[in-house]
């Protein structure tokens, strides 16, 4: 089942999935549909101190300003829901039959269902923790409508029928095929007013046979985008049940429900293990977050500005960081901590009877109870470009970003840049500045990058002909960094061959 040249040329006369739909999935004015700004219409001023605290509060869980990422993201996500709705047109004769042929299926396991010839598609989203993949993704999907009722239609052969729009789940904790089918008639139960999940006749059945039935229901609701988050080393990480979970997303595509598939980048391994998984779960992008730069357009344009001005503090912040590089020493480029920093920097000044947020707000908050150890090595770590620092957290591919930041040769030796030495702030810009189309700016960041890395590494050439082979600060922290990680890998091998011995 797919779309077809007069299906895409009359994709709205009469298709009643895209009809409802099609005037949320427009790209126009997406910025500012998807920004949120708790503040708006407040007058700050005014506020009581209870007040102030209550708008710390919706910082963390309402402010959202869209980056360039999160814009390239909802498009993606917009456009496969779209496709997905106008090859699955229930007035056309072929959609119908594909229907039917799956619901023949019913009763039967998985594995004796044959391969559709077509399949939905389907995006990944992964990330390590704090970078808010599950912020945008369900910002983009909330401004969807989550169902619509159709009346009787001749033309789509109903007399009723429930649309859902989107439905969002977690992956089941113990990465069983079973707790995830649950999850899913929990949702859409939810959803769409119905019984799925108190029904034996389905509860009762195998793994098997209810991944098959959650496959027709899905069909039967016209799901425009399932949603699977919180895939993790821990829950999803191959074996037999990964290896089962893996099988039943692609069922789903293959039975027409388009897809997104996010979490961490170590339980995403799982999905690579065959190019076939990989080619066609990344048939609509593969959205890789990382810890922002502190030269990154997204930080220093758009999430450090917006989270300096949100400020509940009867006066402007003490703080002159028009570059987001103070804020950075305390985030390390990691959305959640610049969020929580400046929610526990106001909440100090506010608890110690101040007017505005200093810079020693910033530092107490960030050795107080705010921030644990680990919390502040995690956010070392990606500040400093130590990979050493990262090495502990099971969840953290360290040694990918050891590559990253260029401490050891990679397989895409030409892509990696070498880590750059702090020059101090970067140069102001003026703080109005015409919004660019994101292509365009994604080009010039990329451009900017290039540059930038080219005259790093001039100056560093430059300045170690004048130093004596001997001086440390010939090779500084990199030498010492491969060091490290050297000596960590031969004793993890030695660790191995010590256990493989016993």
């Amino acid at each position: 089942m797919s779309a077809s040249v007069n299906n895409i040329l009359h994709a709205t006369q009469g298709n009643p999935l895209l009809e409802a739909l099609e005037p949320y999935l427009s790209t126009n004015d997406l910025e500012q549909r998807l920004h949120n700004w708790p503040l708006a219409g407040v007058d700050v001023a005014s506020l009581s101190t209870t007040a102030r605290h209550d708008f710390l509060d919706l910082m963390q869980e309402q402010l959202f300003e869209p980056t360039l990422t999160s814009l390239d993201t909802t498009t993606r996500l917009y456009r496969m829901i779209r496709r997905g709705c106008i090859a699955r047109d229930p007035t056309q004769t072929s959609t119908r039959a594909h229907l039917m042929a799956v619901a023949r299926f019913a009763g039967r396991e998985l594995r004796e269902v044959p391969w559709f010839p077509h399949s939905a598609k389907c995006m990944r989203v992964s990330g390590v923790t704090g970078l808010g993949k599950t912020y945008e993704i369900l910002r983009a999907l909330t401004q969807l409508p989550p169902k619509f009722e159709h009346g009787y239609s001749r033309s789509a052969d109903w007399t009723h029928m429930t649309q859902v729009a989107w439905l969002y789940v977690g992956m089941s904790h113990d990465g069983s095929l079973g707790g995830l089918l649950l999850q899913i008639l929990v949702e859409l139960d939810k959803c769409a007013g119905t019984s799925y999940s108190r029904e034996r006749s389905l509860t009762g059945l195998s793994n098997e046979k209810l991944a098959v039935q959650v496959g027709i229901i899905l069909n039967n609701h016209a799901v425009g985008v399932l949603v699977i988050d919180e895939l993790q080393g821990r829950n999803f990480a191959g074996g037999a049940r990964g290896g089962l979970a893996a099988t039943f997303f692609l069922r789903i595509l293959n039975f027409g429900i388009p897809l997104v598939l996010m979490g961490n980048p170590l339980g995403m391994d799982a999905l690579d293990s065959f190019s076939q998984d990989m080619r066609r779960v990344g048939s609509s992008g593969n959205i890789e977050m990382h810890p922002m730069d502190k030269e990154d357009y997204d930080y220093t344009d758009i999430l450090a500005p917006a989270l300096w001005r949100y400020n509940v503090m009867p006066l402007p912040s003490e703080v002159e960081d028009k570059d987001g590089s103070i804020l950075f020493k305390y985030c390390g480029g990691i959305r959640s901590y610049g969020a929580r920093m400046r929610v526990a920097s106001q909440r100090l000044a506010l608890d110690q009877g101040n007017q505005a947020v200093t810079e020693e707000h910033m530092k107490q908050a960030f050795m107080g109870p705010d921030f644990s150890e680990r919390d502040r090595q995690l956010i070392a770590g990606f500040r400093d470009r130590n990979p050493l620092l990262l090495q502990d957290f099971v969840d953290v591919p360290w040694q990918r970003y050891a590559q990253r930041w260029g401490y050891y040769a990679s397989d895409t030796e030409d892509e990696v840049e070498q880590p750059a030495a702090c020059d101090g702030p970067a140069t102001s810009t003026p703080t109005t500045k015409r919004r660019k189309p994101v292509a365009q700016q994604s080009a010039e960041t990329a451009q900017r990058r290039q540059t930038r890395s080219k005259n790093q590494n001039a100056k560093k050439q430059q300045a170690k002909t004048a130093l004596d082979e001997s001086d440390m600060r010939n090779n500084g922290l990199q030498d010492h960094l491969i060091t490290g990680i050297e000596l960590l890998q031969k004793q993890e091998g030695s660790a191995t061959n010590n256990r493989k011995g016993i």
